[in-house]
């Protein structure tokens, strides 16, 4: 008999309690972490319900690919690597919680389309008059230097995200 759907909120809460043990260098968590990602990925059937990929579980298997494909060590530094990866540690330049990503990503990306509308309009690119337009804009309660903090902080982890905000 093929159960229903299993509640987000449940799977979301399962990775969350593995990820914390994993991150913290508990290699038991991180392989029930694992277990549980491909039992998401499978789709698979339990008593509570079939499981499936939730954005949460994506993301984290984004941000585990992501630290993968940027490794250049070797050796030892290579496995270390390798660990915190699959542990998903957060690596410098990366957030603790990939929600938290997205919602800096949103506002990094609206700072950037305002940088873009100054490069088509032939003005010179001012980052703090794009982060001023984007808190004049009333979207995100925060102050200017914090939207240049997120902005810088994005721009400085996401490979390409400056070079892409130099439109003319």
């Amino acid at each position: 008999m093929r159960h229903s759907r299993m509640a987000e909120a449940a799977i979301n809460a399962s990775l969350d309690k593995y990820l914390k043990g994993a991150r913290r260098g508990d290699a038991e968590q991180a392989r029930h972490l694992h277990e549980l990602l491909d039992k998401m990925l499978t789709e698979q059937e339990t008593e509570d319900g079939r499981l499936w990929l939730t954005d949460h579980g994506r993301m984290l298997l984004a941000d585990m690919h992501r630290q993968l494909s940027a490794c250049r060590e070797t050796g030892v530094e290579l496995s270390e690597h390798v660990l915190d990866a699959v542990r998903l540690k957060p690596a410098e330049g990366h957030w603790d919680d990939p929600s938290n990503f997205v919602s800096d990503l949103r506002i990094a990306l609206a700072v950037a389309n305002q940088l873009c509308q100054q490069g088509k309009s032939g003005c010179e690119q001012d980052l703090a008059l794009a982060a001023q337009t984007v808190v004049d804009k009333g979207e995100y309660d925060l102050k200017v230097d914090l939207i240049i903090e997120v902005y810088e902080k994005i721009a400085d982890t996401v490979d390409g995200f400056r070079e892409m905000t130099r439109c003319h």
